[in-house]
């Protein structure tokens, strides 16, 4: 199938089992056929001793089946998986191939694979459907597939394939890591044999989806020029793993498995279970290209739960560091005006818990400081601005009465105690009707009875790996956070026009799963660091820049390079500005008008565009050095942003597309544009720019 610029083959062997290759339809004429070799006699003393395997359109493992490989993979190479049939509809746009499995004890597998025109990836999704007459128990299954891991390469192909991935972490998001298969200990060992090969099987633990990695990973061919791309869509625990078995090699991702979170489903006979959504993707076009085709997928969420543009924000968090007040807000809402700010958002602090953190889960108002607030958000709203409001609703914290044994009943628990984290904040059961009806009222009417259009759902904390209630606790864990998600779609439905961003402790569930049910999500927790823009870069590999909010935090002692810095950080996204803006002296101002200016111009590509990398910054984000530059592009307009960090500045060359001009700029004295380039010359450490060009 020829869709988009990609060739879908599915690869079919006497048997009808049958497995999936993908490749830039550019590339056609360059892919081998190693099912034309025939298998090498054994001799223990050969180089190299071909060998090639179908691989399976999807995997799962039943209690009960043997295991292949126990400790190493629970991927079945022999699984008994043929295909029954194959179907394409085709309608508005949407081309859909069902290709369904069945094994001889009568269990059966549908994978689906969705192309939208227009988006550059595909959405896969992988339903195991229960026919054998009789209850199993599934304890793996593939959520995407990627075997023949490079159908360019005809042998084990030493030094020619590299893993990239992305981590997490705290205030240090998405660093791209990218290690060849030697460094991975992923080489084709001497013996042939299945036993003999091995794995690297990640992923993260818990309800904190993106803490170590993000679930986005890319298999690159370096002498063919092309990568492969997968992400998964899961707010639950997931893993991907790359499997060495023979010549090529086996990228698969889904719900984590028995070994790796002891998962396990019981499904019945005649029911089904679904594996969660994945995006993949490829591309010729480098690591850039091939990830801004899986973040494409996210366009169709965003356009049901996003809003038009993109608009700018204001959180008092790094103003008062919560301690906001309504007579703050009220000046905050007087000071921003002139910058055409969209959303004023109260952050922690606002109601009866003694501080930001503790004492939450009743959400009453603390009247003493907001003694009014209909009238507050009336008179924002009479400002052009919506009013916005902080949650962190999942939990309760010590010193609220909700956080006491007798409401104990309507928490989480792990092996019959109720689960803590740092002994201070407990989980709200999501599965029980008691808790969502509680909170429709203590959230959704509060919402609607204070006309607030925009709010910010925190989370602070990781449940781990299990909890009780199911038939083994990360199939728990799914379900109760399947029902977390499940109330955000509510939220939405309820209020059509709420405005709703995601935050884990900043970054820590920016997974498609959860974006795909927010106008955006925070980026970081970084604040004011000099990190800022090496995390905002990052982002664009992993989800939509016009989702990942960016802070700026304006503080009265700024120099002008200084804010400049932090205010360009925030063209790699979304704005949302904080800090001293009210102590702002007027040069200060000045400058933020100019940059809230430049960011009127950014819709299209922000929205749009495809992102490119430039510039030698360093490994370490926590102490970058050298320059980063981000160039942005659509057919008919171009934006570059760099920022040069703390020495080893070097100075840079981009090429513009003909008939490209200068447009606007912003704080651009260290940029030289032409006919032909964008040149960034004799930058000094920790400052900023950005110029925009259109054809």
């Amino acid at each position: 199938y020829n869709l988009g610029d990609v060739c879908i083959e599915y690869l079919i062997d006497e048997n009808n089992y049958i497995s999936l290759q993908m490749f830039p339809e550019s590339k056609k004429e360059l892919r081998t056929k190693p099912w034309e070799l025939e298998p090498p006699p054994f001799k223990p003393n050969e180089r190299y001793l071909n060998g090639w395997f179908l691989g399976r359109l999807a995997y799962y493992h039943l209690v009960g089946h043997d295991s292949m490989a126990p400790a190493f993979t629970m991927k079945n190479f022999d699984l008994d998986l043929r295909l029954e049939s194959q179907n394409i509809s085709e309608k508005d746009g949407k081309t859909v191939i069902e290709t369904l499995m069945t094994s001889d004890e009568g269990c059966k597998v549908m994978h689906r694979l969705t192309y939208i025109c227009g988006l550059g990836g595909f959405e896969v999704e992988t339903e195991f459907v229960n026919n054998s007459g009789k209850d199993v128990t599934l304890d793996m299954l593939t959520s995407f597939t990627l075997d023949n891991l490079s159908p360019f390469q005809m042998d084990d192909a030493p030094n020619t394939y590299s893993f990239h991935r992305f981590y997490g972490g705290w205030s240090k998001e998405g660093k791209p890591v990218s290690q060849t298969i030697e460094d991975l200990s992923l080489e084709k060992p001497w013996c042939p044999w299945q036993q003999c090969a091995n794995n690297e099987r990640f992923g993260a633990v818990g309800s904190y989806s993106t803490r170590r990695f993000f679930p986005t990973a890319v298999f690159e061919d370096k002498k063919a020029g092309v990568m492969w791309g997968a992400q998964m869509a899961s707010n639950s625990t997931w893993q991907m793993e790359l499997t060495r078995w023979d010549d090529s090699l086996s990228f698969t991702g889904g719900p984590g498995d028995r070994e790796f979170c002891g998962w396990k489903k019981n499904v019945k006979n005649g029911e089904s279970f679904k594996a969660p959504k994945a995006y993949i993707a490829v591309s010729d076009g480098g690591l850039e290209e091939v990830c801004a085709r899986l973040t494409d997928m996210h366009k169709t969420a965003r356009k049901a739960y996003g809003e038009q543009g993109i608009p700018t924000s204001f959180n008092e968090y790094c103003a008062t560091w919560g301690t906001p007040t309504q007579e703050k807000m009220l000046n905050f809402c007087k000071i921003l005006k002139p910058y055409d700010i969209k959303y004023l958002v109260i952050d922690a602090g606002w109601c009866n818990a003694g501080c930001e953190q503790e004492g939450n889960g009743e959400w009453n108002i603390d009247k003493s400081i907001f003694p009014d607030v209909k009238a507050m958000n009336k008179t924002i709203r009479e400002n052009g601005m919506i009013p916005g409001i902080w949650f962190e609703f999942e939990v309760t914290t010590d010193g609220s009465k909700m956080f006491m044994p007798e409401y104990d009943f309507m928490h989480l628990t792990k092996d019959g105690h109720v689960l803590k984290s740092w002994h201070t904040r407990s989980y709200w059961d999501f599965r029980r009707e008691d808790v969502r009806e509680y909170l429709y009222e203590k959230v959704i009417n509060f919402l609607k009875d204070n006309d607030f259009g925009y709010i910010k759902v925190d989370y602070n904390a990781n449940i781990g790996m299990e909890i009780d209630g199911a038939e083994s606790g990360a199939e728990a864990l799914r379900q109760h956070l399947e029902c977390v998600r499940d109330f955000f779609k509510l939220m939405k439905k309820e209020i059509p026009d709420l405005v709703i961003e995601n935050c884990a402790s900043g970054g820590n569930r920016n997974d498609p799963s959860m974006l795909g049910v927010a106008a955006m999500g925070s980026f970081s927790d970084a604040h004011e660091s000099v990190e800022i823009p090496y995390i905002a870069a990052n982002m664009h590999y992993l989800m939509l820049p016009a989702q990942s909010l960016v802070w700026c935090v304006v503080r009265e002692d700024d120099t002008k390079d200084r804010l400049a810095y932090s205010l360009a950080a925030t063209f790699l996204g979304r704005v949302c500005l904080s800090g001293d803006i009210d102590k702002a002296p007027e040069w200060q101002c000045e400058l933020i008008k100019d940059a809230m200016d430049f960011y009127k111009n950014l819709e299209n590509i922000i929205e749009n565009g495809r992102t490119k990398l430039y510039g030698n910054r360093s490994n370490s984000m926590r102490y970058p050095t050298g320059i980063q530059a981000i160039a942005r592009k659509t057919e008919d307009e171009m934006m570059v942003v760099y920022h040069a960090f703390d020495g080893d500045i070097i100075d840079l060359e981009i090429d513009i597309p003909d008939g490209f001009k200068l447009a606007d700029s912003f704080n651009a004295d260290k940029f030289i544009v032409s006919d032909s380039k964008v040149k960034i010359i004799d930058a000094k450490p920790l400052t900023a720019g950005a110029v925009l060009l259109r054809k």
